[in-house]
């Protein structure tokens, strides 16, 4: 009876969603206005038909009927505004399953639950969701999800962060799952008033818009001054339609209030240019001291950390430097060969030590050919290949232990592969970014031979076919960056493969197999 008008609402819905995205906002504003018409029609139907019920005493009767048509209608907002501010997850989950109809609904019920949990955090009520989503296998983007928003109730938010944006990666997509997900990414940078992060072509784009994400998108292309950025009514026909519009309404008071050149960035959006009080009279020497000290004592950044390094590779280059330590052994009667081993101390102390600022701070070796640029390359190169190395041999090390060790099969949850790939993902993204090409292509050889075989392993052997894809997609995307042929053709068929997913038809038998 009530299958129809679900459907339809759902739908309308949906259109709504897809209006968000393309950037058709009247479109948006009439499938939104369509879809609340259509569910206020369908809950007074509803309650008319119950009160009927229960006034010829045929309550049970009301019951049957409130439940199919007033939980996926009111269940939602039930969620969102009762069950997750008191952090009943329980309540959530229930909810949120019978809320969420189709192939699937234990997975928004799960992320809900542990939305829910983030209000009032326990031991207790962490296990309890844990055991429900170590239950799901294959890994999904709900179980990713899930994981991410019981970090982020341990205010573990960096690690949520990672894995909300993980799920782009993964092929199985619940649209509820990832709405939910791209509104947390929203919040989170517009708390940190990371505006770049909300931008059109940003990462969090990528993700169904939910009412609070597109108001939030709205008030960043403002605050940026961003050319598509909505008008004062269009801004206040978002806020209308989202939620939490009293804690809103100063973020769209502040973002109508900025002035052109007043547009709001984050410290990560522009990198300032250094500014190192070096007077161009002195000596090459007292010059690379002070930059040196400047780039030690304040933020390192790739400007700083080139400036300082051509600074002591022209002190240790120039002559005066080099008549001057000649002219010290002398009055010091130092032995022969004094000076040049003075020289290769002394660049040996300055590489280690910009290298840990280096390290610590993810810089590229700069572009400077002189006695510190090249140990720095070498040794920032090296040690970064190493280490790279050194992690892609664990992970293969641990599957070898994996294989021979059977017993091990139940337990490791599919989430801790997630986990132990986007790490690994993430260190060598990070080294060759600030390695550059050469570390690259240096890196990719090892990370395509161990990662294509842990893609074969989770696909044929435990059947975690969406941790499989990702890993093959991401190998192949790295083959295209350094033109490895051999590579590209074998990333293409296994990307070429279908992953079976929960909201497959045939996924059940796919799995037993």
């Amino acid at each position: 009876m009530w299958a129809i008008p679900l459907l339809l609402l759902f739908r309308l819905q949906r259109y709504a969603i897809d209006a968000r995205r393309l950037h058709r906002t009247s479109a948006h504003y009439a499938w939104t206005v369509l879809a609340a018409l259509c569910a206020a029609v369908l809950v007074a139907v509803t309650a008319v038909i119950t009160i009927a019920l229960f006034q010829v005493g045929l309550w049970w009767a009301g019951l049957i009927t409130l439940g199919p048509a007033g939980v996926p209608v009111l269940g939602l907002a039930l969620v969102r505004r009762v069950f997750v501010p008191l952090g009943w997850y329980r309540a959530a989950y229930v909810f949120g399953y019978a809320s969420r109809p189709g192939k699937d609904p234990g997975a928004y019920a799960l992320c809900v639950a542990a939305w829910a949990l983030g209000r009032a955090p326990s031991a207790s009520g962490e296990a309890w969701i844990a055991s429900r989503r170590n239950t799901r296998v294959p890994l999904g983007d709900a179980e990713v999800v899930t994981t991410a928003l019981l970090a982020a109730a341990r205010d573990d938010i960096a690690t949520a962060r990672t894995l909300m944006r993980s799920t782009l990666m993964l092929a199985e997509s619940h649209p509820a799952v990832r709405e939910l997900a791209g509104e947390w990414l929203a919040c989170d940078a517009a708390e940190r008033g990371a505006w770049r992060e909300l931008d059109t072509d940003a990462v969090a784009a990528r993700f169904p818009a939910s009412p609070m994400t597109f108001l939030l998108e709205g008030i960043a292309a403002c605050m940026l001054r961003d050319e598509h950025a909505p008008k004062a009514f269009e801004l206040h026909a978002r806020w209308v339609m989202a939620p939490y519009r009293r804690a809103t309404r100063p973020l769209v008071q502040q973002a109508l209030n900025v002035a052109p050149e007043q547009a709001t960035v984050t410290a990560t959006d522009v990198e300032p240019e250094a500014d190192i009080a070096t007077p161009p009279e002195r000596a090459p020497l007292p010059r690379a001291i002070a930059a040196h000290l400047a780039f030690g004592a304040g933020r390192a950044t790739a400007t700083t950390f080139c400036t300082t390094v051509r600074a002591w590779d022209a002190a240790l280059t120039d002559p005066t430097t080099h008549t001057w330590l000649a002219r010290r052994a002398i009055e010091l009667d130092a032995p022969l060969g004094a000076v040049d081993r003075a020289l290769r101390e002394l660049t040996t102390v300055i590489s280690d030590d910009l290298a840990r600022i280096a390290d610590a701070a993810r810089l590229g070796a700069p572009a400077s050919h002189g006695p510190i640029g090249e140990a720095l390359a070498r040794r920032l190169r090296h040690g970064r290949l190493d280490a790279l190395e050194d992690a892609f041999n664990a992970w293969i090390a641990r599957r070898d232990q994996y294989v021979h060790r059977g017993q091990l099969a139940s337990a490791r949850p599919p989430i801790d592969e997630w986990r132990e790939f986007i790490a690994l993902q993430n260190a060598y993204a990070a080294a060759v970014t600030a390695g550059g090409v050469e570390l690259r292509r240096l890196a990719f050889p090892h990370a395509f031979t161990t990662g294509s075989n842990m893609a074969a392993w989770l696909w044929n052997e435990l059947r975690e076919f969406s941790i499989s894809h990702a890993i093959s997609q991401w190998l192949l995307e790295e083959a295209l960056a350094v033109g490895d042929a051999e590579a590209i053709e074998l990333g293409h068929r296994n990307c070429a493969l279908r992953v079976p997913t929960r909201l497959d038809d045939d996924f059940a038998s796919t799995l037993d197999r």
